[in-house]
């Protein structure tokens, strides 16, 4: 019998995620997207075996981004996203995790859901990929080439300044004037 002490110095451990493992083609992928000799990986948990798999790796343009997102089940991406911000040109690794509302089981939400963090501390711990943006969706025509640049490059908000308060008046402010209570220098009332 195991006695622990509960204080409010103690801590609680909580599930950071499950852990599918990745199978050995879908490794490979993420290396060549890595190396960028592909620019799209899409993956899918395989819910009786419970394995991350690869679904495919198609070359695949922003334009064709939406086509690539299953209106029926959930899936994970990593695209490789290759633009121009202020004059640089960038390919930034995007995540995105599609998921199609109630048109999935509860179980397969759960598990994506669950499944999504580790998967990410996978593959940017072991596999050493920077990871620019993550988005979640849940339909693909949210993905077009201005959705993309504003999730990398989110706008910066114009600088707001904080409430100033108001200067007094220019000049002379007459004569200063104490307000007594009743009571004071004995005068009653």
């Amino acid at each position: 019998q195991v006695k622990t002490e509960i204080s409010v110095e103690s801590k609680h451990q909580t599930l950071q995620g499950l852990a599918f493992p990745l199978q050995l083609d879908a490794q490979q992928a993420i290396q060549a997207l890595k190396q960028k000799k592909i620019n799209y990986i899409q993956l899918k948990l395989d819910l009786e075996r419970e394995t991350i798999d690869l679904v495919h790796t198609s070359p695949t343009e922003i334009a064709d981004l939406p086509k690539r997102i299953p209106q029926d089940s959930a899936r994970y991406h990593f695209f490789l996203y290759k633009h121009s911000h202020e004059g640089d040109y960038l390919e930034s690794v995007v995540f995105i995790y599609s998921m199609p509302g109630y048109k999935c089981s509860i179980k397969e939400r759960m598990l994506y859901s669950s499944c999504k963090s580790r998967l990410l501390d996978t593959v940017e711990q072991e596999f050493c990929l920077e990871i620019a943006k993550k988005i979640e969706i849940d339909d693909g025509a949210e993905l077009t080439a201005e959705f993309l640049y504003d999730e990398v490059h989110p706008k910066q908000h114009a600088f707001k300044q904080a409430f100033a308060k108001p200067k007094g008046p220019v000049g002379k402010r007459g004569q200063k004037r104490l307000i007594k209570g009743p009571g004071e220098n004995g005068e009653d009332s």
